[in-house]
């Protein structure tokens, strides 16, 4: 009868440690650690895993060993190719298999997971980014500096969403100057693994150049020109129409112009670990004969701890033509700042 029941008792045990188990994703790692819980995405050769001990977790592709993800997920990989399935491992160090929904098994290696964007409906599992600050001051000037900025991504299964923000401004005696101000919400839609339709909402500001503001919006398509392991090459064009006012209160006319965007994205995360965004845009005017603007923001970031990266942002804004009131077609500057990634 004892013996009936430690079998039963063992048997409920296991039973009820297979249902907490049951369909958890779990990653293996080279140094022989194992995380369990939900993965929530993978981008620029990191994956995201809410373990259930740990909470959540950043692990570099190269350090995953076996994968297995039992939600769907849109699976882009380096070579251009978009899949729609779960990742199950067939045993090999560094591989999987992807489980389509067309009944296909397609082995990869792990590292070439370019992105991996969940089809579940929560918000927040789609949500990744950083957000940055930095504060500046001397006691013989006088005069301060502060900046933040932030870089948040959104994906769906046909569109991603984008939001980039940046602000620096100057503290002199007591009164604060918004120098340089940035603010673009841009919406891309997948045509194909190569082709997509981009649009632009972006505000401006800057000071040096006299652009008390500028509203600007942009559609076109853009072209994944080529996507590696480590980095990748994204080009956009179009149309764009603006409306500006100067700091002396001159207002434009609706402005045309046909922009050449380019977006560079590079990361390393063996040692040092650094990552590499930068963002180069040249327009050219429809509406004013000869104007030529540019506008180019490049940011390095080095991990310091877990979550946290030095950031190294020079930019660079040009303006043939600036509104009245200029004295200068040209503005640079180099901000830095800690940065939190998430």
């Amino acid at each position: 009868m004892y013996r009936i029941i430690s079998v039963t008792f063992i048997f409920i045990c296991c039973l009820g440690f297979s249902a907490i188990c049951q369909d958890k994703d779990t990653v293996f790692l080279y140094n022989g650690q194992v995380l369990i819980g939900a993965v929530q995405a993978a981008n620029f050769a990191a994956l995201s895993i809410d373990d259930m001990d740990l909470k959540m977790q950043s692990i570099k592709l190269f350090r995953i060993k076996k994968l297995v993800i039992y939600e769907k997920f849109k699976i882009e990989l380096v070579d251009k190719r978009i899949l729609y399935g779960s990742l199950r491992t067939n045993g090999q160090d560094g591989r999987a298999d992807i489980l389509t929904a067309g009944g296909e098994r397609i082995n990869i290696h792990i590292t070439e997971i370019y992105q991996l964007i969940s089809m579940d409906n929560n918000f927040f599992t789609r949500l990744n980014g950083n957000v940055s600050a930095g504060l500046s001051f001397t006691k013989s000037s006088g005069i301060g500096q502060v900046n933040f900025s932030a870089n948040i991504q959104y994906a769906t299964k046909h569109v991603e969403y984008q939001l980039i923000t940046s602000s620096i401004g100057s503290i002199d005696s007591g009164n604060y100057s918004r120098d340089n101000e940035n603010f673009q919400l841009i919406a891309t839609y997948d045509l194909d693994p190569t082709w997509f339709v981009a649009t632009s909402l972006q505000y401006q500001r800057n000071n040096e150049l006299s652009i008390a503001h500028r509203y600007l919006g942009l559609v076109g398509p853009g072209n994944k020109l080529i996507i590696r392991k480590n980095w990748r090459l994204v080009a956009i064009t179009g149309i764009t129409f603006s409306t500006e006012k100067s700091t002396e209160g001159v207002s434009s006319a609706l402005l045309y112009e046909i922009p050449l965007m380019f977006q560079f994205n590079f990361y390393q995360f063996h040692h040092p670990d650094i990552q590499i965004n930068s963002t180069q845009s040249v327009y050219f005017s429809l509406s004013e004969s000869g104007r030529i603007r540019y506008d180019g923001s490049t940011n390095f970031s080095w991990q310091l701890i877990r979550y946290f990266y030095l950031n190294i942002n020079p930019y660079t804004n040009f303006d043939s033509k600036p509104p009245a009131g200029s004295g200068s077609t040209f503005d640079f500057g180099i901000v830095v700042g800690l940065s939190y990634k998430f």
